[in-house]
């Protein structure tokens, strides 16, 4: 018998419009007559009603499905026949697919750990009833309001009852199978953490983990090869979510997370506290990287006298490398506590700021850099993949103390760098700081030049914070901040 607009199931569900439809089954929209509810009708396909193995399936899932009851998985209310149909009836959950939302390309990181940890919460409450699902996809993650559940145990077994796998027969979907489906061994709630992983991989690349010719030859590719590190194939990947979705696609079972609790607490780690996937950077205070070094190239047209001159200063002491015309007044001991000019206030010490969900650390070693006396050298931020620092966190800066409360009139700042955006709050203590200044111009907000000055009508702390909230392309899609050098003039 075929289903029907109209139709009438078990005497009280009648179907209204067709919702989906699947390899083993179509979903309707209903109406429950007795309770007077809207309901999901699941009805198995006709050419399938007759098959005893399928009709066996069909039923587990009912019985299985029933057993839940968490705000992450979709409710089973009933299930019964009608003549020949076999059908199943569920709470309806209006909105889309993550299946549909994935044609539309990959989703940020935090809203793909956000779904896949939301998962793990659904799937953690049905391994706690002996449930595994086996059959984790995109297509049985229902959205809807910021709101996920876990759909469709259509193969789930319970893990006391007999295997529903027959000779030559996948359970599952072949892209999603955890390798020990695939070859046909012992399964329990491991592989539905695989299944996350696979899905986890595929909202960050937007591609899957493993693809080939056919589902079979994609299956087995799991058995043979480990999948390319999801941020080989998209930057701003967080390194510890990278690790997060490498650990569930672990080819052993035992090497993968044990419980669907442990992926989602490290999942929440991920996402707060790791910084983005970029390329090495250096650590040590070490030359600038060959951009810093021609900016500081200026073109000399010089005499035999004005040559000779530099050289006897050189010779004698008082002049080295590094100045204007590539020469400046020799220091001692340059240091970021000795003032080079009058009126310019000394700064004690040299901080990288980066606040939660940042890691804590930008360069804190080159720090230093920015108040050395030497443009050639330079604090940096580290490499993002878009200039709104790959959409992670909303700035990082240099905290500077100037040793005590004082009148700050205005910053000077030389960058090889320019075309970053930058705001400067201060704090009197450290702990907290306030809204940006405002400069003489009414603007709060900057983009730095090659040299950039802001003057401050009125201004007084001890700390102050240089707040870069969008970098500039310094390379092929690699973005930055940088401060050569940062001096503050007194009031």
């Amino acid at each position: 018998m075929k289903t029907e607009h109209g139709q009438r199931l078990a005497g009280r569900y009648v179907l209204e419009s067709p919702l989906a439809s699947g390899g083993m089954a179509e979903v309707w929209r209903g109406h429950d007559e007795v309770l007077g509810r809207p309901v999901a009708v699941k009805v198995l396909h006709e050419h399938l009603a007759t098959d005893e193995g399928f009709l066996d399936r069909f039923r587990r899932e009912a019985v299985t499905a029933a057993r839940l009851s968490h705000p992450g998985v979709v409710r089973v209310f009933d299930t019964g026949i009608d003549e020949d149909l076999c059908f199943i009836v569920m709470e309806l959950y209006e909105g889309t697919t993550l299946a549909d939302r994935l044609q539309e390309g990959p989703l940020p990181p935090e809203e793909a750990a956000r779904i896949a940890r939301a998962m793990l919460e659904g799937l953690a409450h049905a391994h706690g009833q002996e449930v595994v699902h086996r059959d984790v996809k995109p297509g049985n993650v229902l959205l809807h309001g910021g709101q996920v559940k876990v759909a469709d145990f259509g193969i789930a077994k319970a893990a006391y009852g007999g295997d529903l796998t027959t000779t030559g027969t996948l359970l599952g979907t072949a892209r999603y199978l955890a390798p020990e489906q695939v070859d046909a061994a012992s399964v329990d709630h491991r592989a539905d953490l695989y299944a996350v992983g696979v899905v986890l991989y595929e909202m960050l690349t937007g591609r899957a983990p493993f693809e080939a010719d056919s589902a079979i030859a994609e299956a087995t590719l799991r058995l043979m090869e480990a999948p390319t590190p999801p941020g080989a194939l998209r930057g701003g990947i967080p390194r510890e979510l990278e690790a997060v979705v490498m650990k569930a696609l672990a080819r052993d079972p035992d090497e993968r997370f044990q419980t669907a609790a442990e992926m989602r607490a490290a999942l929440d780690h991920a996402v707060w506290t790791s910084p983005p996937l970029v390329p090495p950077l250096r650590r040590e205070p070490q030359p600038a990287p060959s951009f810093f070094r021609a900016w500081m190239l200026v073109p000399i047209v010089a005499t035999g006298l004005a040559a000779a001159v530099i050289v006897a200063g050189l010779l004698l002491g008082s002049l080295e490398l590094g100045g204007p015309l590539g020469v400046r007044p020799r220091q001692e001991s340059p240091s970021p506590t000795s003032p080079e000019a009058a009126g310019t206030i000394a700064v004690q010490s040299v901080q990288a700021h980066d606040p939660p969900p940042g890691d804590g650390s930008e360069h804190d070693d080159d720090a230093g850099f920015a108040v050395d006396g030497d443009p050639s050298t330079a604090w940096q931020t580290e490499g993002y993949t878009s200039p709104d620092l790959g959409g992670r966190k909303p700035g990082v800066g240099l905290i500077f103390d100037l040793g005590a409360t004082v009148d700050i009139a205005g910053i000077d700042l030389t960058t090889p760098a320019p075309g970053w955006t930058f705001e400067v709050l201060t704090s009197a203590d450290g702990s907290s700081f306030g809204d940006p200044l405002v400069a003489d111009d009414g603007a709060s907000s900057f983009t730095a030049d090659e040299t950039t000055t802001v003057a401050f009508p009125e201004a007084r702390a001890r700390y102050v914070l240089i707040w870069i909230t969008e970098l500039t392309e310094v390379g092929a899609g690699e973005h930055r901040g940088v401060i050569a050098e940062a001096e503050f003039t007194g009031g």
